[in-house]
């Protein structure tokens, strides 16, 4: 039986551990904070009382209720003091063998119906649990940093976990705030999974010439509706977190082609170019970061339809949207000059310009011209890019679905789970299976076979059901 939950342990004073242990305390949690260094969980108590202030400041908390739950904070100055707790959430270095000694030794000292977690971000929860007698009572529990902030917790399964005990963490996920979601044990759960396509694919189109970073960025945000770009994305994490992560899940699947890291990320962190904490990755930022590098007037439509319909009609009938094949195909089967837009997975917003990759063949100077003016007087910036499959925004889409098809079909969530993940886990506008509602089946499946073509690595390997 499982004792409801009251009072926690956080093990790991660093930048989640901080996290986790301010939450708890502002959802009237007794919480205990423990690290294996003289001085780093006292120290960690302070920050927290600086965030807790900068709450009251910006009127986000009472004086009283910031009080209040500080008070509920106490550091434990050894793993014996957390003996009586209900839950113990782990949060130290990502380092398999030092979590396993940890939890044999908290179980060793906690009560028999303690529930043990690891907030592990990339190693496998079955593995760290392999050496427990009582592995029934063990699950990953995964904030996302900030986890004051971030909604969503992925609650983690081995085949040992138990109904009651996945239940409870679900419950008191939903305590403080959350949505979780439920996982099956599986090399980056769910969104340090499937959210590897969103960058590399961003990276391999970027290796093989197809665009530049700016507009690869600008693109998916103003057509994918996603809040960054990969490039912005990655130099704000961190290029060296971002190659480490995708290090870890192409080992998990044993080098699979399409987790291949991308030799860009690994010559920038050689290079010491880490990205914003740096001063400089994809972009610099010594000099400030212009994020919207395209700035023209508000777009007048909202879909490329509507861009195609106000063309003028000799350019319009050459026109199509993305279906997958390319612009030479097309041609080649049409014997005339024919341009292809990109695709939108959501309308363009009519207070904001917008950016629209095309590519085209057969395409006279003039007629280019024409066609970026006629855009352009809608409020809609054209960018040609490489004539490839799917261009940019229906390319990473299509890899962004087929990995959830992958994680479907292995059992690792369900689609509904997914999509929620990817929206709350990196505020996405849409999960992989609402993109896959919005494009169709047959255009995915037409950009993995074309890019397939023309990357035989394996890299485009759609699942067989």
């Amino acid at each position: 039986m499982i004792m409801p939950i009251a009072n926690i342990a956080i093990i790991g004073a660093g930048t989640m551990g901080q996290g986790i242990t301010q939450l708890c305390a502002q959802y009237g949690y007794t919480t205990w904070l423990y690290d294996v260094q003289d001085g780093a969980a006292e120290k960690t108590r302070q920050r927290i009382v600086q965030a807790l202030d900068k709450r009251v400041t910006k009127g986000r908390m009472t004086p009283e209720d910031a009080d209040a739950a500080l008070a509920r904070v106490s550091v434990a100055n050894s793993l014996v003091e957390l003996a009586e707790a209900d839950l113990v959430v782990e949060a130290i270095v990502e380092n398999i063998a030092i979590k396993r000694t940890l939890f044999a030794e908290l179980e060793g000292l906690c009560r028999a119906d303690v529930l043990l977690c690891t907030n592990t971000s990339s190693l496998s929860v079955g593995e760290i649990a392999a050496e427990l007698h009582t592995p029934q009572r063990f699950a990953g529990l995964h904030f996302f940093n900030p986890p004051t902030a971030m909604k969503l917790v992925e609650v983690v399964s081995t085949d040992a976990t138990t109904k009651t005990t996945l239940q409870t963490l679900h419950d008191f996920a939903r305590s403080l705030g959350k949505t979780p979601v439920a996982v099956s044990d599986s090399p980056g759960f769910i969104v340090n999974r499937c959210a590897r396509p969103f960058y590399g694919e961003a990276l391999w189109l970027l290796e093989h010439g197809a665009a530049s970073v700016a507009t690869i960025d600008a693109c998916l945000k103003s057509g994918g509706g996603f809040p960054l770009g990969p490039f912005e994305l990655i130099d704000l994490v961190g290029l060296d977190i971002n190659l480490r992560a995708t290090e870890t899940v192409w080992r998990a699947f044993d080098r699979h082609p399409r987790f291949r890291p991308s030799p860009l990320v690994a010559d920038k962190v050689a290079a010491d170019e880490l990205g914003r904490k740096g001063g400089v990755g994809f972009y610099r930022y010594d000099d400030g970061h212009d994020e919207d590098p395209f700035p023209l007037a508000p777009a007048g439509v909202t879909s490329v339809e509507e861009v195609i319909a106000h063309l003028p009609d000799d350019l319009a009938q050459r026109c199509r949207v993305s279906d997958g094949r390319t612009a030479a195909e097309l041609a080649a089967g049409r014997g005339q000059a024919v341009i292809v837009f990109d695709t939108l997975l959501r309308p363009w917003p009519n207070d904001r310009s917008a950016t629209l990759a095309f590519a085209s063949h057969g395409l006279d100077a003039i007629a280019h011209e024409r066609l970026v003016e006629a855009a352009a007087a809608q409020g809609v910036r054209l960018i040609e890019v490489a004539d490839r499959p799917g261009l940019i925004v229906l390319r990473v889409a299509a890899m962004l679905v087929n990995e959830a098809r992958f994680a479907l079909d292995e059992g690792i969530a369900s689609a509904d789970d997914m999509d929620t993940a990817m929206r709350l886990g990196l505020n996405f506008a849409l999960g992989p299976w609402e993109i896959l509602k919005r494009l169709g089946v047959e255009r995915i499946r037409t950009t993995l076979g074309r890019a397939a073509e023309e990357d035989t690595s394996g890299r485009y390997a759609q699942p067989t059901s």
